[in-house]
Parts: C-alpha cells; structure tokens; sequence
C-alpha cells in the first residue's frame, strides 16, 4: 500500500478504497496503517471525516423487490417527502448534505427511504434501498454503491438496489443521465421507466427522459438492450441501441421509432449546458417546463418554429433562464406566476 497515492485523494476516493472501508466500518480491529497515515497528514483530516461519513452512509444488503411491493414503496417514499418539504421550512438541524458539502452528492443516504420501508414492512429482515430526488430548477450529481454514476435532472426520483444474484436495478421517474461502471463479473443494470420500456446494460453511457408523453432513451457510448413490455396493442419487443442512436417511446399507444441522432444534443445537460440546433421556441417551452415547472404561453402559434442555433450554459435559475432565452429568440418574456406569456418586443 503506498501512503503517497492517498494525498491526492477525494472524499469520495477514500470512500471507495476497500482498505479505508475497512478501517470505518470495524473500528473495534486497529488499523495501523491509517491512524499513522493520519498523525502524518493532519491537514487531510477534513476530507477523511467527509470520508468517512460517507462510508458509515452505505449500509444495505441483497433483496427482491416485486413490482407491486416497488409500488408500494414508492407510496410510502412520497409521504416521506412530503413531511421532509414541511421539515424544511421550519429552522432546520444543519443537514448532512450540507455538513459534508459537495462530497456528499456522491452518495445516495437512504435515510428517507429506509424509514419508509421500515413504516411499510414491520416484520422480518428488512433490506435497505437507496433513494433521492430533485426539485424543480435544481440537479443532482451521485455516485451509486458500485460507483455508478448518475446525474439526475430537475424534478426526478430515482430508486436504487441490488437484487439477490447482484443484478443492479433503478426505477426512475424524470430524466437522467447514466455512466454505468462494468463489473468484473458481468453484472446487469437495468433501468426501469414505470411504462413498460426497462433499459438493460452492463456499462455504457446513456440518457433516459421519461418526464413527458413518450420516453426517450439516447445512447452516447457503449451498447443497450431496450425491453419494451406488451402495450394495450398487445405487442412486446427486444430492441438493440447502438451509440448515436434514440428510441421515442410513446406512452400512450405503445409506438416508439428508433433513429439516429447526434446524442450530446440530448445528454449535455448534465454537463451544465443547452445544445440548440434548430432549438425552436416551442423546444424551449418544453425545457421550461420540465425543469422548472415554467409553462410558456405563446399567442401567435406561428412563433413556436422559430428555430436558433448555438449553445449556452444552463442556470438553474427560472428568471435568469427567461432572460437568456428571451435575448436568444429575440422575445418578450412576462411571467405571471407558473405561466409565462411570449411575444414579439
């Protein structure tokens, strides 16, 4: 073990060091190593104390989930949050967010979801699951227990947990982007959508957006095997993504097309900023209203196909957002609480 290769490391690097795992989990076995390691480098103990906080989050175990007991779950997730957005306006505790700062976001905490899970399930042994959510106008980046990483978009949930043979699965409800990690011994990930479209991988990057009518799934690198389940048409299908290509799923009557596309168009969101080729006006009342919850209103329907080109970065701010599409279109933006009303100046 070389001492010198820890200097450089993150929070969340220690986090998924095996031998500092080791260290935080069993404290009753002394580890020479690392309290030497400490007494030489004081200046890292900040980050081995968000470290550590880290570590002592992870704490579940293999479990099967059936779909009505997810629904169930689920059920119970949402009073939780409900009681956390009335916690959250009262003078809160400082939080663990916040106590362990950006390092945090790395992790899932499965406080909310657990106790859930405990409320719903009263007897035997109780598995724990991982969960989080976004609000409107806000994103959220995290790492998963098989360093996974996903960056979830405004307004989602996502569900995370390890089935008994190591398959890896997600619910999702809103969009995200994933950068599966490939594991040694060919676990599957898979990601379901909740309408009849799961999305099955090994290690790939891709973009799922279930927040409107259809599903959209983009594929930016690797390879995806999309499961399409019997719709009330009566058909089911196995469909293959190669990267550069998206498949539409409508939610309604089953239908889904499959094309090619240029995918940063669609996944460069989770690096912070907006592709607009041929963006047209009537796309970004789409972006307004998915992310922030904003619906823009537009008179003169014929504006809707104004189309721009470029890119500009995405602030997670309604107002300010308003104000760079309003310069971008060459538009009159007047917000009247959620709605938003467009004209020509």
């Amino acid at each position: 073990m070389a001492a010198s290769n820890y200097l450089s490391y993150t929070a969340r690097e220690f986090a998924m060091d095996e031998d500092f795992q080791q260290w935080v989990l069993h404290p009753e076995q002394r580890n020479v190593f690392w309290e030497s390691w400490l007494r030489q480098h004081p200046e890292k103990e900040p980050v081995i104390s968000n470290a550590r906080q880290l570590v002592q989050s992870i704490r579940f175990r293999d479990y099967s989930l059936s779909a009505p007991d997810k629904e169930q779950l689920w059920d119970a997730v949402l009073n939780g949050l409900e009681e956390e957005e009335e916690a959250a306006a009262m003078p809160a505790r400082p939080s663990i967010w916040r106590s362990v700062g950006k390092y945090a976001a790395a992790v899932i905490l499965g406080i909310l979801l657990t106790a859930a899970w405990w409320w719903w399930k009263p007897a035997g042994p109780q598995p724990a699951i991982l969960s989080t959510f976004t609000r409107l106008g806000e994103t959220r980046k995290l790492m998963l227990p098989d360093s996974s990483e996903v960056t979830l978009n405004a307004d989602s949930r996502l569900l995370y947990a390890v089935a008994g043979n190591g398959q890896r699965e997600v619910w999702l409800d809103g969009e995200a982007f994933f950068h599966v990690k490939h594991t040694a011994s060919q676990q599957k990930f898979i990601v379901h959508t909740y309408d009849n479209l799961d999305v099955e991988v090994l290690g790939t990057q891709f973009n799922v957006n279930s927040a409107g009518k259809e599903i959209v799934v983009v594929l930016q690198q690797g390879s995806i095997l999309l499961n399409i389940g019997e719709t009330n048409k009566g058909k089911a299908a196995a469909l293959y993504l190669q990267p550069g290509e998206m498949l539409r799923y409508n939610k309604q009557d089953g239908d889904y097309t499959k094309k090619s596309v240029d995918a940063i168009h669609y996944t460069s969101w989770h690096t912070g900023r907006l592709i607009m080729d041929d963006f047209t006006l009537a796309d970004a009342a789409v972006f307004m209203e998915q992310v922030f919850g904003k619906k823009l209103i537009v008179r003169d329907t014929q504006l809707l196909n104004y189309k721009v080109s470029g890119s500009m970065p995405i602030i997670y701010n309604a107002d300010t957002m308003m104000t760079q599409l309003g310069k971008v279109f060459r538009m009159q933006f007047n917000q009247r609480g959620d709605e938003v009303w467009i004209h020509k100046p």
